[in-house]
């Protein structure tokens, strides 16, 4: 069914987006402006710390939209299980940083899920 693939792109663009403006509001900026005489001092390790950073949310959407795309081409299954993979290592991996649930990493798991279903019933 279509709508395990399309929910399964949203939830998890919602979650790069919210990962990357609010990463980017909340950590990065007050971060990357601190004064600092530490390794975050050179530019290029700033740039590096950005990078790495936003990259989770730049896989979250593309495995997200590729699931739906996957499906609307009637696509095979690598895809649903790299993303699934790449989602559930995501959130759980949030959750063991935090050492506590976060709506971030309950969403990877949702978007996990919702892979997992759109896999199983095509």
């Amino acid at each position: 069914m279509l709508i395990f693939a399309l929910s399964a792109a949203i939830v998890a663009t919602i979650v790069a987006a919210a990962h990357f403006i609010l990463g980017q509001k909340l950590v990065l900026g007050p971060l990357l402006n601190e004064q600092t005489e530490g390794v975050l001092a050179a530019p290029t390790l700033q740039h590096l710390t950005w990078a790495m950073y936003q990259l989770h949310s730049v896989v979250w959407a593309s495995l997200g939209i590729a699931v739906l795309v996957n499906r609307l081409h009637a696509g095979g299954a690598l895809i649903g299980y790299l993303a699934i993979f790449i989602f559930v290592l995501s959130g759980v991996g949030n959750f063991i940083a935090l050492r506590r649930p976060h709506p971030g990493g309950i969403l990877l798991l949702l978007a996990a899920a919702l892979t997992a279903a759109d896999i199983w019933v095509h």
